[in-house]
């Protein structure tokens, strides 16, 4: 069950990498990057009445843009998704020894 949980918490973290590099390398693997990065949005709809502030301004830097974007997009939700997870596990596994008690 250790194991189950693991899985579970780790798949927000999968979810956000594997569209990083979807996203990053579609230009270069000619896939339709629209339709990735829509997937992306989609990742991250839920928090978006969280996250659709300008929290740090207006940045000059295209690296540091986009880093911050995949962390607005995909990074802050898939840590946001893992603490309600963690959380819902938590929750489970207490009333689970409520219950056997």
């Amino acid at each position: 069950m250790t194991w189950l949980r693991r899985i579970l918490l780790a798949l927000p973290f999968a979810t956000a990498t594997v569209l990083t590099v979807l996203i990053s390398s579609s230009d270069r693997l000619h896939l339709r990057s629209e339709r990735i990065a829509g997937f992306g949005f989609l990742f991250g709809t839920p928090w978006a009445w969280l996250l659709d502030h300008d929290w740090l301004g207006s940045i000059h830097s295209r690296w540091v843009e986009s880093l911050i974007t995949y962390a607005v997009v995909l990074w802050i939700p898939a840590l946001l998704y893992f603490a309600c997870l963690w959380l819902l596990l938590r929750v489970l596994g207490l009333l689970a020894g409520r219950i056997r008690a």
